[in-house]
């Protein structure tokens, strides 16, 4: 119990941030499944992986500081944003249809859920990114080194 809380209190903004990309990886993540899953085909393998692997590195990162999942996380999560924007053509289809008003490329029914998750992963990519830039843990005390306590 004494560990997980100066834990807590080691951490700074970068590691709170991290905890809010966790959480909408993981929102992002259920958002997508349940599109989709609506439709034949809209399944993307790539995203939900992309998604898994930055929630595993915000979860790895708030236990295990380095400097590279931070980049790895933001870089995975953008991926996800570019490959759930680039592919299917029933995605992009059904924003098209939704603004012509017409049923040719996509499901114009389907433009809420599709704006929903590219919003979701907008805000996921953009918080994983300004995160990198926070620190993440204290600082160790003038004269003080991880030696010294030890001794």
């Amino acid at each position: 119990m004494m560990d997980m809380l100066s834990l807590i209190r080691s951490k700074r903004a970068g590691a709170y941030i991290g905890i809010g990309v966790f959480v909408m990886t993981i929102v992002s993540l259920v958002v997508y499944l349940v599109y989709a899953t609506s439709l034949e085909g809209l399944i993307m393998p790539w995203v939900i992986v992309l998604l898994l692997l930055t929630a595993a590195a915000e979860a790895v990162q708030f236990f295990f500081d380095n400097n590279y999942t931070p980049i790895a996380a933001a870089g995975c999560s953008m991926a996800a944003l570019g490959c759930f924007a680039a592919a299917p053509p029933a995605t992009i289809g059904s924003i098209v249809d939704h603004f012509q008003n017409i049923v040719m490329f996509g499901n114009p029914e389907k433009f809420g859920i599709i704006i929903a998750v590219l919003v979701l992963l907008l805000i996921t990519s953009i918080a994983a990114i300004v995160g990198c830039f926070f620190p993440r843990v204290a600082a160790p005390a003038p004269g003080k080194t991880e030696n010294s306590e030890a001794e």
